[in-house]
């Protein structure tokens, strides 16, 4: 699978993408249907997935200074609400995480060294279709985090992904990659979480 094919395979599950996500090293940053922002890595031998509650995500947008030569510019960001649908962003313009604090509000990790024998860098070399993979497994680790977040059951949207809404850990027959309204299956990887 091709990093554009995942990224269409998301933007059809309905998240918003950043135009500044990577396919080597794999960084991907994006917000889910349900408002949470993800922040995906893969460097050294760890692939972290940092989750974002609703309302932390935001365009950052370079200012340009046409007075000062690009060689004396200093890189300047204005942050602006987060529109959802059909609306064009300036280049160079890509999600960041707002809040008093840079951390996710929660973090999975799949530690390559103990579940795949990695010593260096090999988790910045993964291809797009393991990395898709590792991400459906980290966010089906992340779930119930998601939902202990979210609104009360009465309040929750009918849109918003519950406990009973997992993404699959395992490639589909045809090395498709699962959207994240699959179920849940066995033998996915090890991975651990934290909270703030």
């Amino acid at each position: 699978m091709t990093f554009e094919a995942w990224l269409a395979r998301l933007r059809n599950d309905g998240y918003l993408l950043c135009p500044a996500s990577t396919a080597v090293p794999v960084e991907l940053r994006a917000v889910r249907p349900d408002g949470w922002g993800l922040h995906l890595r893969c460097r050294g031998v760890r692939v972290q997935l940092g989750l974002y509650r609703p309302g932390r995500s935001a365009w950052q947008v370079p200012l340009w200074d046409r007075d000062v030569l690009p060689e004396d510019s200093l890189e300047l960001w204005e942050h602006r609400p987060l529109p959802l649908t059909g609306v064009a962003v300036p280049e160079g313009t890509r999600i960041a995480f707002t809040g008093a604090h840079e951390a996710p509000d929660h973090l999975v990790v799949f530690d390559g060294a103990r579940e795949r024998g990695w010593r260096g860098y090999e988790a910045g070399l993964l291809r797009s279709g393991d990395a898709a993979e590792i991400f459906a497994a980290l966010l089906a680790a992340a779930e119930p985090e998601l939902v202990h977040w979210g609104p009360a059951a009465s309040e929750r949207p009918r849109h918003a992904l519950a406990g009973a809404v997992a993404v699959a850990a395992e490639l589909l027959p045809g090395g498709l990659v699962p959207s994240a309204r699959t179920a849940l299956r066995e033998g996915r990887p090890a991975a651990a979480t934290s909270s703030r």
